[in-house]
């Protein structure tokens, strides 16, 4: 997992999120040259919360599989990605978000977000 096709390998993995990413991406004007963080923050977590709305629990597993590496990744950068952007604007969408979302975290991405929370709660 590499920061700069971090963006590319969450497509891939998660391929029932590009009709979504596909309106995102075209309404905030994302494309490949805005950055990772900037994709993460304006398409994926946008996404994560739908599909933690719509209860649809095997996309949610996908995508927290996804995180759960990006947790683990011997790229800080991805680690960054995963601490400043993706659960921090989880945290931004409310306690009760962050709350359901945690029902899918693994071990190593609950250790992520109780550090985040420490900013926040």
């Amino acid at each position: 997992m590499e920061y700069d096709n971090l963006y590319l390998e969450f497509k891939k993995e998660v391929p029932e999120c590009l009709g979504f990413f596909d309106k995102k991406e075209t309404d905030n004007l994302v494309d490949d040259t805005v950055g990772v963080h900037i994709s993460f923050g304006m398409v994926v977590v946008p996404y994560i919360c739908n599909i933690i709305n719509d209860k649809k629990t095997e996309e949610i597993k996908k995508v927290f599989d996804f995180i759960e590496k990006m947790a683990v990744s011997k790229d800080i950068k991805v680690q960054e990605v995963l601490d400043f952007t993706v659960l921090e604007g989880l945290a931004d969408e409310g306690y009760d978000v962050l709350e359901r979302c945690k029902k899918y975290m693994k071990i190593n991405t609950v250790q992520h977000c109780e550090e985040v929370e420490k900013y926040f709660y």
